[in-house]
């Protein structure tokens, strides 16, 4: 399908420009839905970390240790958490999920008392770690620890089924587009070769008398072209 050459540019700006809406709105929606997400996992830690702390401060104070332990194991096989550890008022780490052992980069910060923590650790990965006072603090703090890969996973999963539609949305756009252009243009082609048989000298093919009815009956400006070419050509082609 031949589409008529001023139309051209025409047709190039409207793909750019649907180009550059799709662009921009992957763009946006990419950054709001990976703080969104973001945000949401790093709350529910911390939810997860305040749940431990509000209701096993007696299980800390009174060393019950083992009884610790098996509260925050419940709390691992929850999505998206990697590890859960509890340190005391002195700074001593009294209770962990990690196996085989606590690694050197965790228990040499565990007296620090920060909110949130950026950590990578050999071997393991990349992971944001967050926590909450027991007993404001006095009494230690629990920390939980997320797996950045894990949340990079489902933000690039739900922005994958995004940009997926809005490609598919940017073809048919094109193509539909395509054929609009083709459906304006197809009767200047006609013209043209309507105004070659009737005017020029050359031969030229003229077009089917099914082709052409249509295109003199046509009350736009091509008919009227049109009409005026069969006049100026003697009233016949």
């Amino acid at each position: 399908m031949r589409i008529a050459r001023f139309y051209q540019k025409t047709l190039f700006g409207v793909f750019a420009l649907m180009g550059l809406i799709l662009v921009s709105t992957s763009v946006i929606y990419v950054h709001t839905v990976d703080r969104q997400l973001t945000d949401y996992f790093l709350n529910s830690s911390r939810a997860i970390a305040r749940a431990i702390a509000n209701s096993d401060s007696d299980l800390i104070v009174n060393q019950n240790y083992p009884a610790l332990q098996s509260v925050i194991d419940q709390y691992i096989e929850t999505p998206g958490i990697s590890y859960v550890f509890v340190v005391d008022g002195e700074g001593t780490i009294v209770a962990h999920t990690f196996v085989p052992g606590v690694p050197d980069e965790i228990v040499a910060d565990s007296k620090s008392g920060k909110d949130t923590y950026d950590r990578t650790l050999a071997g393991m990965g990349s992971y944001s770690e967050v926590t909450a006072g027991i007993i404001g603090g006095q009494a230690g703090r629990v920390h939980v620890g997320m797996d950045k890969g894990y949340f990079a996973l489902q933000v690039q999963t739900a922005i994958g089924k995004v940009v997926y539609l809005l490609a598919i949305i940017f073809v048919v756009s094109v193509l539909v587009t395509y054929g609009l252009m083709y459906q304006v243009s197809r009767p200047l082609h006609l013209l043209g070769n309507y105004a070659w048989h009737s005017l020029s000298d050359e031969k030229h093919s003229p077009p089917a008398p099914n082709q052409l009815k249509p295109l003199l009956d046509r009350v736009d400006e091509v008919g009227e072209l049109g009409r005026l070419i069969r006049k100026a050509s003697g009233g016949g082609a």
